[in-house]
């Protein structure tokens, strides 16, 4: 699904696509910016709406993206759309030619009907859009990894397990049980070590050899780090660590319950919006 807008749009909107001297390939859920340069140093240049990309330093202080919306398709005509992974793929594109030839569903508002670029129907995003968006490990589609708890643990306060896929910060990370007796629940990890992973409020049973945990880089409510893939259709939860790249989001809800369906409902920090962020 990539991301979805669950409530907040400010408006839905076409937007052309960049081109801006080659070729952007972009998709349906995917969070997008707007690439129109301001002349400030570190902003994105460009002709049209681009993906955010995975950040590149703290709140993307280094790409300075900035959240506009998150696509709901493009004017292809309906025998013309192509699809990866199930979303609708949009691959822009500058000549005359290609404008001529392109199949196009007419666009709605300032644009002319006729006019043969590449556009996204976009659902515009503030800092109080509610979005919801799928957990996946280094591909879309692939689900968490599991691990089974190597050491006994009789006050619910400790994990033991092989190490996991990425690089734990304090109160930045969620373990949900799969199977045992805290089955069904969930707690903030406050250790970094990626095979003993303690908390403060303890599983609320004791946790027993061969109990099962799925563990997400995302905190379970409140304002924490979290990645996205290179085409920000995803949380990427593969190989992160975020002691120096990372967005900042508010979680109002984690949803571990069903693997390959982990899922997280959020806002945007407001200091992603800001184009001059340090």
């Amino acid at each position: 699904m990539g991301f979805k807008v669950v409530e907040g749009t400010i408006r839905e909107l076409w937007a052309p696509v960049d081109f801006s001297n080659s070729a952007k390939t972009v998709y349906q859920g995917a969070i997008v910016s707007a690439s129109m340069n301001t002349g400030g140093s570190g902003l994105p240049a460009g002709d049209g709406i681009v993906t955010i990309a995975a950040a590149a330093g703290a709140s993307d202080t280094t790409g300075k993206a900035v959240p506009m919306g998150v696509i709901l398709g493009f004017n292809y005509a309906a025998d013309s759309q192509t699809y990866t992974n199930g979303l609708e793929t949009g691959v822009s594109y500058g000549s005359q030619a290609l404008q001529v030839a392109h199949a196009a569903r007419g666009v709605e508002g300032v644009y002319p009907k006729g006019d043969g670029r590449l556009f996204a129907h976009l659902a515009v995003i503030g800092p109080n859009t509610i979005l919801e968006g799928p957990i996946y490990n280094g591909a879309y589609g692939t689900a968490l990894p599991t691990y089974s708890n190597t050491a006994a643990s009789t006050d619910g306060l400790t994990v033991t397990t092989s190490a996991v896929t990425f690089t734990p910060i304090t109160y930045n990370s969620t373990w949900f049980c799969r199977s045992g007796a805290n089955a069904g629940l969930q707690r903030v990890a406050y250790s970094t070590s990626t095979t003993s992973h303690t908390f403060y409020v303890a599983f609320q049973n004791d946790i027993a050899i061969g109990d099962v945990f799925c563990p997400v880089a995302v905190k379970e409510f409140g304002t924490c780090a979290v990645q996205f893939d290179a085409n920000a259709t995803y949380v990427e939860m593969s190989a992160v660590a975020y002691s120096t790249n990372y967005y900042i989001i508010d979680v109002l809800e984690l949803n571990m319950k069903e693997s390959g369906k982990e899922r997280v409902i959020f806002k945007f920090n407001a200091d992603q919006f800001c184009a001059a962020r340090a």
